[in-house]
């Protein structure tokens, strides 16, 4: 049996990380507003490229003040150099993929997407959902989106535990929980030939330092949070649809 003292500790150590789960979920936020970032880009005589968007608040976007903030949409912009872009997004914030299958999945086949976006993780990872049904699902939704055609890109999860809400013992757990699901979206992309955006790439103490990511909820990322997302998955991004 373990020592009283060690149990005392375990005990005090789960408590502390319930007070700041409760404190992260619970602590008031300003309500902010999502979007759709859905649109046309680019001259009507250009070649056409339908591109969907699969995901959660990462995509409909609450803490930019104007939807052409949207990394989604500045990619979208960015790739409408002699074609016409025909963005549309079917996320829904608070997403998880077991909510894609069910509610954005079917949607996004019928349109036949050239190019799919798969911006999804961030919810399984903070809820704890099982890792190997959220592989499972995350796999059925890159290959069906794979057999009509599409070009399937996987976000992958960024590193969860710089969210400003959180605080140290909790950050740590949720930053080792969110590169496991990372380390999911790289395995099915390694299985199905998609491409894997690799979030990790960027500055972490820079999302830990600056505030100025962060929009007022210290949860969802700003309008310069976007920006930076921007300009770190076009750098990936573009090399792959230079073909297209």
């Amino acid at each position: 049996m373990l020592p009283r003292v060690v149990k005392a500790g375990f005990a005090a150590a789960l408590a502390l990380i319930g007070a700041q789960v409760a404190y992260a979920i619970l602590r008031p936020a300003p309500r902010q507003e999502e979007f759709d970032p859905s649109g046309s880009f680019g001259a009507d005589d250009d070649p056409p490229l339908t591109m969907v968007v699969i995901g959660d608040s990462s995509v409909t976007a609450p803490g930019v003040a104007d939807v052409e903030q949207i990394w989604v949409r500045v990619i979208a912009k960015k790739l409408a150099e002699g074609r016409q872009v025909r963005l549309h997004s079917v996320a829904i914030g608070g997403a998880t993929t077991g909510s894609v299958l069910r509610e954005q999945l079917d949607q996004a086949l019928s349109l036949r997407p050239q190019v799919a976006l798969i911006s999804i993780g961030a919810n399984d990872a903070i809820r704890s959902l099982p890792r190997g049904r959220f592989e499972s699902e995350l796999e059925e939704i890159t290959t069906r989106l794979q057999k009509v055609g599409a070009t399937v890109f996987l976000s992958g999860v960024s590193d969860l535990g710089t969210i400003p809400r959180l605080r140290p013992p909790l950050r740590g757990i949720i930053t080792k929980r969110s590169l496991a699901y990372d380390r999911i979206h790289q395995r099915v992309a390694e299985r199905t030939g998609a491409l894997w955006l690799n979030p990790r790439q960027d500055d972490r103490d820079l999302w830990l330092r600056d505030r100025s990511l962060w929009s007022k909820d210290l949860f969802h990322v700003s309008a310069h949070g976007h920006a930076r997302w921007a300009d770190t998955t076009w750098r990936m991004i573009e090399p792959e649809l230079s073909g297209l």
